[in-house]
């Protein structure tokens, strides 16, 4: 029987990292479409049998390749999160991260799921596992709100972001990531209740606590360097 050893996983989470950066590549350069099996292992300098050991088909490479690199930024959000008040604040740090990296480091990515050559059950895939996530946070930061209430709120809070997201990674709306991550909040907050106070001063600790990871990460980077 196969022992895996510290060593061996490591070998094995490398390799699959480089297939997994192969196919950020190709996805973003030609679309799901355009991109096979094989394209991707050439790319990474591996085999289409160490590709299939690890994705069974091109839709579950593709789910991995947005988990791998979603699962960072909502670790971070929410572990950011969790040090603001339970309501608006933390709401507002979680959307406002999600946002903010979806047009700008996480950009091809949101391209990817948006362009019509990309299955459409995948797109539905992406979406279920964020209306997921925010009907948690929905119940642990507005538990007062009416079960008809948060589902209404759901719907028009992921759809509205979504179709934003879209438009602009397309080049249909030109705007600074930052003015779009507050105009969503203050539309969505607003469809919560959530007085005009209190919106402000969440949006202002939701940027001021993303900025502040960003220079962390840089400065990370570049100890590294």
């Amino acid at each position: 029987m196969y022992r895996q050893t510290v060593r061996s996983a490591k070998v094995r989470a490398a390799s699959r990292g480089k297939l997994l950066a192969a196919a950020r590549r190709l996805f973003s350069r030609r679309g799901y479409a355009g991109t096979t099996m094989r394209d991707v292992a050439l790319s990474a300098k591996s085999s289409i049998g160490n590709l299939y050991f690890y994705f069974e088909n091109k839709d579950a490479l593709l789910k991995g390749l947005l988990e791998e690199a979603r699962r960072p930024v909502w670790d971070w959000a929410d572990q950011a999160a969790a040090a603001a008040p339970r309501g608006a604040a933390r709401l507002a740090i979680i959307t406002y991260a999600n946002i903010m990296r979806l047009v700008t480091t996480d950009r091809d990515l949101m391209k990817l799921i948006a362009m019509e050559s990309t299955p459409r059950s995948l797109s539905r895939w992406a979406m279920e596992v964020h209306l997921e996530r925010l009907r948690n946070n929905l119940l642990e930061n507005f538990p007062e709100l009416p079960v008809i209430d948060r589902e209404l709120s759901l719907a028009t809070w992921s759809g509205g972001i979504r179709r934003l997201l879209e438009r602009m990674v397309t080049g249909e709306v030109e705007t600074k990531p930052e003015q779009a991550a507050e105009f969503a909040l203050r539309w969505n907050l607003r469809g919560l209740r959530v007085k005009e106070g209190e919106i402000e001063a969440a949006i202002a600790m939701a940027a001021t606590v993303y900025e502040g990871g960003r220079r962390q990460e840089s400065g990370g980077s570049r100890r590294r360097d």
